[in-house]
Formats: C-alpha cells, sequence, structure tokens
C-alpha cells in the first residue's frame, strides 16, 4: 500500500503534458508561399493548355456573326465562302473573308485535335473525303430505311445493298440517328414532317464544311489559293444540287450534323446557329443571293 502511495505521488510529480508544436512565423510565410506558387503554376498550365478555348470565348462573346470591314474577295466570292456561314457562327469567326479571324493556335488545335489533320497530306484527304463523300454518301439508302420502317427489313435491304461490312455499319448508324432525329428536329421546326427531312436532305454538312475547312487549310498553309477555290467551287455545286434557297440551306446543315451525330451534342444550339443565320435580320445571307 506504501508502495502504491509512492508510486502515484511521483507519477503527479512528473506528469507529462502534451504541448503544441508551434512552427515559427518564417517558415508559415514559407509554407504560403509554396502553396501560392504551386497554385499559380496550375493555374499557367492550365491557361496554357486552353488557351484556344479562351480565345474562342472572348470572340462568342463579341457575338456569332462577325464580318470583316473590308474584304477583297468579289460579291460572287464572298456567297461561296457564306456557304461555311452556320459552321462561322458557331466559332464566332469571320464570315465574308478567306481568313477565319482565328490565330495560328487555335487554327493547330482545330486542325490536329479537332479533324485529325497535322500536316497537307491529311488535309488533302479529310477535303477529298468532304468533296466526294461525307455524309450525304448515305442519305439515298436513309430515305428508303425511313420508308421501310421495320428494323429487320432494313437491315436486310442495308446487307443487300452494300458488299462492304464498313458500310453497312456506317450506314445502319445513319439510319438510328435519323429516325431518332426527327422528333427533335420538327420540335426546331426545322422540318415539317419525315417528308420535309427527305426533301431537305444534308448537302449543306459536307458543302459548308467543305468551305470552312478549305478556308482553315489555305490559312495554315496546308493548300494553295488554287486548291482552295477548287474546293469551294465544289462546295457550291455540291450545295446546288438539291437546294435553292439559304433557308433550306441552312436546314439541311442541321439535318447532316444529325445524322453525322445526333441530337446528343449541342442540337439546340446548333439549331440556334442555323436559324439566325436564314432568319436574323443581320445575317449576311439575307443581303446575299443563294444562287
Amino acid at each position: 500500500m506504501l508502495m502504491l502511495c509512492f508510486v502515484a505521488q511521483y507519477a503527479e510529480a512528473f506528469k507529462i503534458t502534451a504541448k503544441k508544436v508551434q512552427l515559427p512565423e518564417n517558415d508559415n510565410n514559407t509554407i504560403f508561399w509554396i502553396i501560392a506558387v504551386v497554385v499559380g503554376l496550375a493555374i499557367l498550365l492550365w491557361l496554357y493548355n486552353n488557351s484556344s478555348k479562351i480565345k474562342s470565348l472572348f470572340r462568342f462573346f463579341r457575338g456569332n456573326i462577325q464580318m470583316a470591314k473590308e474584304t477583297d474577295l468579289t460579291e460572287d466570292q464572298q456567297r461561296k465562302v457564306l456557304l461555311s456561314g452556320v459552321f462561322s457562327a458557331q466559332k464566332s469567326a469571320l464570315m465574308n473573308t478567306i481568313k477565319t479571324g482565328m490565330d495560328r493556335e487555335e487554327r493547330q488545335t482545330m486542325l490536329a485535335k479537332g479533324w485529325g489533320i497535322p500536316n497537307k497530306e491529311s488535309a488533302i484527304d479529310t477535303l477529298n473525303y468532304l468533296e466526294h463523300a461525307g455524309t450525304r454518301r448515305f442519305f439515298p439508302q436513309v430515305a428508303e430505311a425511313l420508308k421501310l420502317k421495320n428494323k429487320k427489313a432494313i437491315q436486310q435491304y442495308l446487307a443487300d445493298t452494300f458488299q462492304n461490312e464498313g458500310d453497312i455499319r456506317a450506314c445502319w448508324e445513319q439510319v438510328q440517328y435519323a429516325f431518332g432525329s426527327i422528333d427533335s428536329l420538327m420540335k426546331e421546326q426545322i422540318i415539317k414532317d419525315e417528308a420535309d427531312f427527305v426533301r431537305i436532305g444534308p448537302d449543306a454538312w459536307d458543302a459548308g464544311r467543305l468551305v470552312f475547312m478549305a478556308r482553315l487549310c489555305r490559312e495554315h498553309e496546308y493548300i494553295t489559293d488554287e486548291q482552295m477555290w477548287q474546293y469551294i467551287d465544289a462546295a457550291d455545286e455540291i450545295a446546288h444540287q438539291t437546294l435553292t434557297s439559304w433557308e433550306d440551306f441552312g436546314k439541311s446543315y442541321i439535318i447532316g450534323r444529325c445524322l453525322w451525330c445526333g441530337t446528343a451534342n449541342y442540337f439546340e444550339v446548333m439549331a440556334g446557329h442555323a436559324k439566325d443565320m436564314y432568319s436574323s435580320p443581320k445575317s449576311p445571307w439575307k443581303g446575299v443571293p443563294f444562287a
């Protein structure tokens, strides 16, 4: 008992208390500046990786319809360049010049990352594809599928029509997009009904993109002036094979986009760009004849 009392008294006498460890003020300042530097570097890295997006955002706030104060294009050349109007509105790019208003970094990002065009050869391949094939290449089969309605009948029709499995899959994808887009296109007043969808068709989607990409590739020095105008003239021919007005051209651009990706990606926004181009009093389409 005496021993226990002694131990208790000893423990009380030499009780250990926890002390908070405090960093000197200089150390606190050092940590603060380290964090500030890391955050600053992270912000700079983000700005570096997204600078083209930021520049595009600034152009967007200036408005979708951008016109250069001066242009050296003739009236007919401007008409042809305006075939890229919806694409230009999407990018807030200039509409009445060959130059888009995008700087080299923006063009590089769009060409390489957005379109898989890192050099002259791939530029020519892409432009040739838009000129000779594009999304419109399967439209006769898509129109027929809309008549058939039945899934098995459509698949049998595609199997009988195409020998290449890749073509069968690609066309079947467009057929599915077509059926899935009709209601949304009607809701946005792009078409009145299924017959309107078939009547208008997707030609403007390929023609408009061909003009814009020809401009972009010329500006980036992937093609010559002569090559650019050859592609733009080809786009003009594509646009006028079935279409007779800017309104139908704008609607056709959206129909083609639906056959390319459905209505999942910014459909309402893109439909709005097209409607602005053929209905807004500020649209340059209003002052230039379609044909």
